[in-house]
């Protein structure tokens, strides 16, 4: 019972997270794209300091159901599977990243914008979008790996 509880948390986690990268990167970003430059930082904004709190959540959910798991049923990374060792180091790879974004880039946007210097939060936006891209595409490789995964002889 306890993997079922693990498994359905990090699912939700997994899509609240990717998901989430997926509609502000294609949908969203085109959308504030349209409002004048001043208008579009307060815009991010308002929408990242949103998202990264519910990307918390589900960085926490994630490695604490992850290591849960694999524990509770392979008792260690060096007995689970091949594509469960892939799905970690990806997992790794999109916090490290998102902790990039959050605690380097995403702080400077904030310092920035209170300080009125458009130009240099626009670069910041550019740096956070582009990272964003790279774990957006790290999280649709884990999707991938759990829906194949286990049916590939790794």
């Amino acid at each position: 019972m306890l993997n079922v509880v693990l498994i359905i948390l990090h699912l939700v986690a997994i899509n609240i997270w990717v998901g989430g990268m997926f509609f502000i990167i294609v949908v969203l970003a085109k959308v504030v794209g349209t409002l004048e430059v001043p208008e579009q930082h307060i815009v991010w904004n308002a929408v990242l300091r949103r998202f990264f709190f519910w990307v918390w959540l589900a960085v926490m959910s994630l490695l604490g159901s992850g290591v849960g798991m694999i524990l509770y049923r392979f008792g260690g990374l060096t007995a689970a599977p091949a594509y469960v060792v892939v799905m970690t180091g990806f997992g790794v790879l999109m916090a490290l990243v998102f902790f990039l974004i959050y605690f380097v880039y995403y702080q400077k946007f904030q310092q920035q914008l209170l300080a009125g210097n458009i130009a240099a939060t626009r670069d910041q936006l550019r740096i956070i979008r582009l990272l964003g891209i790279v774990n957006m595409v790290l999280g649709l490789c884990v999707v991938i790996v759990i829906g194949a995964g286990p049916h590939f002889s790794w």
